[in-house]
């Protein structure tokens, strides 16, 4: 086994014995059955982590997972540098004024499909907004991604729940949408910042012995951190009104981009990401949640990122290779992109959308 080159010293000193627990069968499934992916990865994308770490795949729904994990209560070791203990940098519109001829239409039908389709206020807005974004669904895939696909506003109002809310910025988007909103984020920062709406420090145990209580529940990039996936789930759909709607994105460790680069691929993130799943096996755990509308949303494609991501990583390991040069790397987007057109299984990112079973609240979408 190769072992990774001009390593940090704090790679080499090992995780607190005493912070690491087994994972004697799949987190996912339950299976026993698995195969060694690598040893000795290392956190190559924050680089704040110690120790080195084995990644296996369930032989029976594929999911991949750490073993041995972080604990619990040694976790917050992995998170030291992460990116929601930052604020985010403010980007502003620019006065509508000052913009051509050209930006002020496209700023015009942008607002009026937001205000038609996401229930927000915006001016000055285009009735032919909604009739734009169908006509360049890219742009609309860019602005439905943004607003996570969010059902329509129920009319006597809607409540939404962020888990792992960061900086708070999607919830100040959904507000602005009309929601009712609050977050929950481990990191007490997140919890302490003065949002204007409430953030709650620690995960779904604040809202222990409730249930039935939002409209809509998102997860970006959550899953892949919790340890025990399954039980996040079904405490989603506890806290769910019935109809409600469950929006999460995850890294897939079958997409094409994981394929290419292996273990420099920047959605394996050990230590803090302890599962990764793939199409199938993250239908078949929200179904064992009790999810049972469950749809794949269509995003802008993130490979120019994620091929970004994998070459930085290369060049600090001995280990795979990168796509250098200008030319290959364009051949290997336009490959890219072919293939996670064809075969939604092989995108960068599973974004879902799943219901709660029972009669949607509000009135339908456009």
């Amino acid at each position: 086994m190769n072992e990774v080159a001009a390593l940090p010293e704090f790679w080499h000193e090992p995780w607190p014995a005493d912070g690491l627990e087994s994972v004697p069968h799949c987190p996912v499934c339950g299976d026993v059955r698995r195969e060694l992916l690598y040893a000795d990865l290392v956190d190559n994308v924050f680089r704040v982590a110690p120790g080195k770490w084995q990644l296996w795949r369930c032989t029976g729904c594929r999911s991949a997972y750490l073993d041995p994990r972080p604990t619990q209560g040694s976790i917050h070791i992995a998170y030291s540098s992460y990116f929601t203990h930052t604020a985010p940098l403010p980007s502003p519109q620019a006065a509508y004024e000052t913009l051509s001829a050209f930006r002020k239409l496209r700023r015009r039908l942008h607002n009026g499909y937001t205000n038609r389709r996401y229930s927000t206020r915006a001016q000055p807005a285009s009735a032919f907004g909604i009739l734009a974004a169908y006509a360049v669904l890219a742009k609309k895939r860019g602005v439905d991604s943004r607003y996570r696909h969010l059902p329509p506003l129920p009319r006597d109002g809607g409540k939404l729940l962020d888990v792992g809310c960061g900086s708070g910025a999607f919830l100040r988007l959904a507000q602005s949408c009309g929601w009712e909103v609050a977050g929950v984020d481990p990191d007490p920062k997140a919890a302490a910042s003065g949002q204007g709406f409430p953030v709650y420090q620690g995960g779904l145990e604040y809202f222990g012995g409730q249930s039935e209580l939002f409209d809509v529940i998102t997860l970006s990039h959550v899953i892949e951190h919790v340890h025990n996936p399954i039980d996040t789930l079904r405490h989603c759909n506890t806290l769910l009104k019935t109809g409600g709607q469950l929006w999460l994105q995850t890294p897939n460790i079958d997409s094409f981009g994981y394929a290419y680069f292996g273990r420099n691929w920047v959605g394996l993130d050990p230590p803090r990401h302890l599962v990764l799943f793939n199409l199938a096996s993250l239908y078949g755990a929200l179904w064992q949640a009790g999810f049972h509308e469950v749809r794949l949303c269509t995003v802008p494609n993130p490979i120019e990122w994620i091929v970004n991501a994998g070459n930085a990583i290369q060049a600090q390991s001995a280990n795979g290779q990168g796509i250098r040069s200008s030319l290959r790397q364009r051949l290997f987007l336009a490959k890219a992109r072919i293939v996670q057109a064809l075969f939604p299984s092989r995108r960068e990112f599973l974004t879902v959308a799943a219901h709660k079973s029972g009669a949607r609240p509000g009135r339908t979408a456009t």
